[in-house]
């Protein structure tokens, strides 16, 4: 009975350590702004086809990320960037309203502690959602033409977040004929 005990508790211990490591992984937060839009005077508008390109390009540099989750705003610009990652994962990005940025930031560190996660979002409010995450260093700012950025939040369990700026890279490739001349 006591070799019994003395395993049961041995085995407890593990499971419990176990438990903590897993709680005290790092939250990645690949954040990118939607691609070229057809409109700058429309508040809704489509992508363009130079945006088109770029969200069907994206897709293999997306996929190196192993994302989790994927979120977009209520816009259909951000929806739109991600259709061609999400299809090709078969995941449903969650649709959050453009204005809620400092909400979103709480929900992805509240429910997906340890994952990584796509974030679609629009240039003057991916500081926002940065600050959110925990960003306290200096933000890159992007102007209202930058569409080939990414910015990788990486939240570790203790300590500050950080932020990386990456240079989009990937190949344009050839529309499919049904999406040629809209």
């Amino acid at each position: 009975m006591p070799v019994f005990r003395l395993r049961l508790g041995s085995i407890l211990a593990c499971l419990l350590i176990f438990g903590m490591g897993l709680g005290a992984q790092d939250t990645t937060v690949v954040l990118l702004r939607h691609a070229e839009r057809q409109s700058f005077f429309e508040g809704d508008s489509p992508l363009a086809e130079a945006g088109l390109r770029r969200a069907q390009g994206l897709v293999p540099l997306l996929l190196d990320f192993h994302p989790a989750a994927l979120y977009t705003s209520d816009l259909q610009r951000t929806q739109q960037t991600l259709a061609p990652l999400a299809a090709r994962l078969g995941m449903a990005p969650a649709v959050r309203a453009k204005g809620g940025s400092e909400a979103l930031a709480a929900e992805i560190l509240r429910d997906h502690r340890g994952h990584t996660v796509l974030v679609c979002w629009h240039h003057d409010l991916m500081k926002k959602l940065a600050r959110g995450l925990g960003v306290k260093g200096p933000v890159p700012y992007w102007s209202l033409d930058t569409y080939d950025r990414l910015w990788i939040v990486r939240v570790p369990a203790k300590g500050e977040a950080t932020l990386e700026e990456r240079r989009q890279e990937w190949s344009a490739p050839a529309l499919p004929a049904a999406t040629q001349g809209r």
